[in-house]
């Protein structure tokens, strides 16, 4: 074997691997859409890549849990509401990540806007007609989060905001991190 074709062999293994190690690991930009753990979806856990503790096992223990703040009762419509999604599991853990949906209770669709108020800490990404906030790289330092819920301007039902969240040990791999759910209902307005 000549020197260039070992060259090009060596750089395409190289390649394959850091490509794998890429797939292999977390995501610190933020998870695909559809992880939020609502309306039959995965989440990180259940989809099999941060799943070395059972879902919910932080709560379960007493190391933390997953808070939904700033949804009313009851939604007044084309109200801008602040949100703020805390992971409290902060001991022994370095980044943070979380994914939250709103739809309507009874369809499924997607119910009001989610506004990030900073782009470098959140996200907006779209699947099905869901929109999806979620954390990004830049955002991954803190365990708070924080942007606005436009509600519906016409009362379509009931709503149902479900979210998953990670309180990772940031070695940027999916071993060792603990994952969270939570939900929350608002009523139409009457």
């Amino acid at each position: 074997m000549n020197v260039t074709r070992l060259g090009a062999s060596v750089t395409g293994l190289i390649g394959v691997w850091v490509l794998f190690a890429v797939v292999a690991t977390a995501y610190p930009q933020g998870p695909d859409p559809a992880v939020s753990g609502g309306f039959g979806e995965p989440t990180c856990n259940q989809s099999g890549c941060h799943a070395a503790f059972p879902l919910n096992a932080g709560r379960n223990d007493g190391l933390g849990d997953l808070l939904i703040n700033g949804f009313p009762e009851q939604f007044e419509p084309g109200k801008t509401y602040p949100i703020e999604v805390v992971v409290s599991h902060t001991q022994d853990r370095s980044v943070w990540g979380f994914q939250l949906a709103t739809r309507i209770a009874g369809t499924g669709a997607q119910a009001g806007e989610l506004k990030p108020l900073d782009d470098d800490a959140t996200q907006v990404l779209k699947a099905g007609g869901v929109q999806y906030i979620e954390h990004t790289l830049d955002g991954i330092g803190s365990n708070t989060f924080d942007f606005n819920w436009v509600a519906p301007t016409a009362a379509g039902g009931d709503i149902i905001v479900n979210a998953a969240g990670n309180a990772a040990d940031g070695d940027f791999g999916p071993d060792g991190d603990y994952i969270y759910t939570s939900s929350v209902e608002v009523s139409a307005a009457k």
